[in-house]
């Protein structure tokens, strides 16, 4: 942080000409903003002062600067920014928006596109791993778009990542996205942290960008359309798929088993895509 600018104003409104919000949450909002100084257009994330820790505003902080020199990462500006009643970081502004505005239900997106989104998620998400970290909240929310074609994305929002081998307890709440590992989590418990998550997570990611659906709701036990999945994986290959998964080619079908490999060290790294990209990963589903 030595090497920040640090900026100590009443409102964000002295270094900023506010534009629009982009999007709001618990923990504050972000705004589109221009910088006064430099004219500059920019996103500005506000994290409200009585939901987050000093502490852990400067890790997020630290964290997004050290990652910015990945053309995959998106670019986050060393300010420091408090108001009185919120700490701010500042960061190149995504013109198109985040990849869930783009995924119409039930369809997803086209096919090179979702091919375009997983070449560059699967790069950043390997950068960060081979740096030792973990980004724990990958969704499409925190992939930030620079053209609605997918031709340039980030990875975005850092406020969960840990370094490997750290322990993680269970979240609040399960969200499709979870790996079953943490899924599994009851309180008290904990899990050594590996890239593991991230690799389940990226799986998930791209069926829902792809198809438009989730192939569950939560990889537990209770979740109906997981054990539809789980059965039909184990059974002998006859056996017909589950519905969303009938529009996928038998490649698609192979990149998806490594990724969502049970056992979590049996996972291929998210570079594995790379193997399958020039195969189709939809087929036309005929209806008689």
């Amino acid at each position: 942080m030595a090497a920040s600018q640090i900026f100590w104003i009443q409102e964000i409104s002295e270094c900023y000409n506010v534009i629009k919000k982009l999007g709001q949450g618990s923990y504050g909002k972000v705004l589109q903003a221009q910088n006064k100084l430099t004219g500059e257009p920019v996103a500005v994330k506000l994290m409200k002062k009585d939901r987050t820790l000093l502490k852990t505003f400067l890790k997020e902080l630290s964290l997004s600067i050290s990652l910015s020199d990945h053309p995959h990462i998106i670019k986050t500006y060393p300010i420091f920014i408090g108001t009185m009643d919120h700490y701010a970081l500042t960061q190149e502004l995504a013109t198109a928006g985040t990849l869930h505005h783009i995924i119409q239900s039930e369809v997803g997106i086209p096919e090179d596109a979702v091919k375009r989104c997983a070449k560059q998620i699967s790069l950043a998400l390997d950068y960060m791993h081979g740096r030792g970290l973990v980004h724990r909240d990958l969704k499409p929310d925190n992939v930030l778009l620079m053209d609605k074609d997918c031709y340039q994305i980030k990875l975005s929002d850092f406020g969960l990542t840990q370094p490997m081998g750290n322990y993680v307890s269970s979240m609040s709440h399960i969200i499709p996205y979870m790996s079953p590992e943490l899924c599994d989590l009851k309180g008290g418990e904990y899990l050594i942290l590996s890239p593991t998550i991230d690799i389940w997570a990226f799986g998930v990611l791209l069926f829902v960008v792809l198809t438009g659906f989730f192939p569950w709701i939560e990889a537990t036990e209770s979740d109906t359309m997981y054990q539809v999945y789980i059965n039909w994986r184990q059974s002998a290959d006859f056996t017909s798929p589950p519905f969303c998964w009938q529009m996928l080619s038998r490649e698609a079908i192979y990149m998806f088993d490594n990724l969502f490999a049970q056992c979590p060290f049996s996972r291929q790294s998210v570079l594995s895509i790379f193997n399958y990209l020039n195969f189709p990963w939809k087929i036309k589903v005929f209806e008689y």
